[in-house]
């Protein structure tokens, strides 16, 4: 880790929570290999009228700074598994800013590709292509925290009149706390909540491990090469007439992805691989189900998602597989779950931390299951300018939204959003183990698979975003 980012800092507060720690074990799985898993990226096509005699990078490093004095948890590091907080002085945030405002002109791809384990995030200009690029840590933000991060700096740039603010002017807010202590989970021995929670996890493991698995290059000693990203966009036409066989079957569109997808990866698979059916890792946004302030934005700085199994049966149709994902999508939540979270992941921590061992490239001891899992996860951001409007008056507007992860792992991730009314699925894998040509295929399918199973007539139109 990069030791120069610890400057003026507070002394060490409270630990990271198992919830917290799992996302930060994660985090660091490769960075004995200068690589990060799950780093999260965000990059933002600008048009922007910068205000007179000054320019966009200062007006951004600007705003970037007065973002942190609202949102602390940007300049907090991980020390071991306890958290040390930024001391917010004029030299701290000038430390800070220095630390993590960068203008490159490498392009978007380089920037996210050549990125190393950091104790803090990143925000790039790229002038050439007039981008914005989030890099940020998947322990500190989730995918949509990331979008509203985004759209409060873009807010506050479009009203700047690039007059830097003293800070007096803006008392810092409190760091956001875990998800264990948004939800309220509690914090009793309660043999009935260790016993459910003990349950949860066990169930999801199992469901997890038992996952499906794609063809992939090498073996289980090779190591991860460059992440890499491949995306495909609907046109507006075509997303709004798969918008609208989703709402004719009464599904929701990531159901039908979902179904989607499944369909694709059986197309890998062996009969009897198929026959245990499609089980993929999917995250759920937890916002809507914690109380108030933490499901608003003040709180977009935080890690507040979790993760639900499905499983597609492989003789399901389609219509049926999708109205039964989006009833489990819909009612999988509970109360108790929410009581028993700090269980759960005090449960799921400990498995994480037991699993097998094995060497790994470097001849060290690496934890993996024996069999690395090679299967496609899924998730979905929805409508983006739910979280990010895109649009912010006349001197700023958002023309295009990218997003991803760092994958270092044989898995792929599938990430599916709509922004300015076009449907994207961009699919994040590692080139050490799967081709540009798989990954195009795999996207391929799912989109032929999505317009099949919604009886969508004409040939969908797809573009690719490079």
């Amino acid at each position: 880790m990069n030791t120069t980012e610890n400057n003026s800092k507070d002394p060490l507060g409270e630990d990271f929570s198992d919830f917290e720690q799992v996302y930060l074990n994660m985090s660091r799985a490769f960075s004995h290999l200068g690589k990060e898993h799950w780093g999260i990226y965000c990059i933002c096509s600008l048009r922007y009228n910068a205000p007179t005699g000054t320019t966009a990078s200062v007006v951004l490093r600007n705003v970037w700074m007065q973002l942190l004095v609202e949102y602390p948890g940007l300049g907090m590091v991980p020390v071991g598994h306890r958290k040390q907080h930024l001391q917010l002085d004029e030299a701290g945030i000038l430390s800070w800013a220095q630390n993590t405002f960068f203008v490159s002109d490498l392009g978007s791809g380089d920037v996210i590709a050549e990125a190393k384990p950091r104790d803090l995030p990143s925000l790039y200009y790229l002038p050439a292509s007039s981008e914005v690029v989030l890099l940020i840590q998947h322990w500190r933000a989730d995918a949509l925290g990331s979008c509203m991060l985004l759209d409060r700096l873009f807010e506050i740039m479009a009203g700047s009149n690039n007059a830097p603010s003293p800070r007096h002017q803006f008392p810092p807010s409190l760091p956001s706390p875990s998800l264990e202590s948004a939800a309220g989970a509690s914090e009793a021995e309660d043999p009935e909540m260790q016993t459910y929670a003990r349950k949860w996890i066990d169930d999801f493991h199992a469901r997890a491990v038992n996952a499906g698995g794609l063809p992939f290059q090498g073996d289980s000693t090779t190591p991860p090469s460059r992440p890499a990203r491949y995306e495909l966009a609907f046109t507006p036409d075509q997303t709004r007439a798969i918008t609208t066989a989703c709402k004719t079957l009464q599904v929701s569109v990531t159901a039908a992805i979902h179904t989607a997808l499944a369909r694709t990866v059986f197309s890998y698979l062996g009969e009897a691989e198929c026959q245990v059916g499609y089980t993929t890792v999917m995250a759920v946004n937890m916002r809507p189900h914690l109380p108030a302030p933490y499901n608003s934005k003040a709180h977009a700085c935080a890690c507040y998602v979790t993760s639900i199994t499905p499983t597609v049966p492989y003789d399901s149709g389609f219509s049926d597989a999708a109205r039964a994902l989006t009833n489990e999508y819909r009612n999988w939540w509970s109360e108790k779950f929410m009581r028993s979270l700090r269980w759960i992941y005090k449960y799921h921590l400990a498995k994480l931390s037991a699993a097998p061992r094995r060497p790994a490239a470097n001849g060290t001891s690496a934890a993996a299951p024996v069999k690395p899992p090679s299967g496609v996860t899924l998730s979905s951001l929805g409508v983006v300018e739910r979280h990010l409007r895109g649009e912010y008056g006349p001197n700023l507007q958002v023309d295009e939204f990218r997003f991803g992860v760092s994958m270092q792992t044989r898995q792929m991730l599938l990430y599916a959003w709509t922004f300015k009314g076009r449907l994207t699925l961009s699919l994040c894998y590692n080139e050490a183990y799967y081709s540009e040509a798989m990954a195009r295929d795999v996207v391929a399918q799912v989109a032929a698979q999505l317009e099949r199973g919604l009886e969508i007539v004409k040939r969908v139109s797809i573009v690719q975003v490079p």
